[in-house]
């Protein structure tokens, strides 16, 4: 999957008011990628910080709605679900 124009301009839109601390910032450019949809644990790998730090990161994010849960994965190695990580897409509740 792409991200699309929308994600992206969602993601450069967030002003003063939604002020991202420096570590979150550095979550959120993982998701500039074309991957758009991630778990915590790729996360960590992707930008070589602590899982536990990650985990941190994104409550915060998803607390301010910069993020959202977009479905689940199984991990291949603890054969667990895994909740998939994504920017949200404006607009797209109207469809539902």
């Amino acid at each position: 999957m792409r991200t699309s124009e929308t994600q992206l301009a969602a993601f450069r839109s967030l002003g003063a008011r939604d002020y991202l601390q420096p570590k979150e910032r550095e979550v959120m450019r993982v998701f500039e990628s074309p991957i758009t949809e991630m778990t915590r644990q790729q996360i960590a790998d992707a930008i070589g910080m602590r899982l536990a730090s990650v985990c941190g990161r994104v409550r915060s994010l998803l607390d301010k709605g910069v993020l959202t849960v977009r479905g689940t994965a199984v991990d291949p190695q603890t054969r667990k679900s895994q909740e998939l990580l994504g920017v949200p897409v404006c607009g797209q509740a109207s469809l539902f």
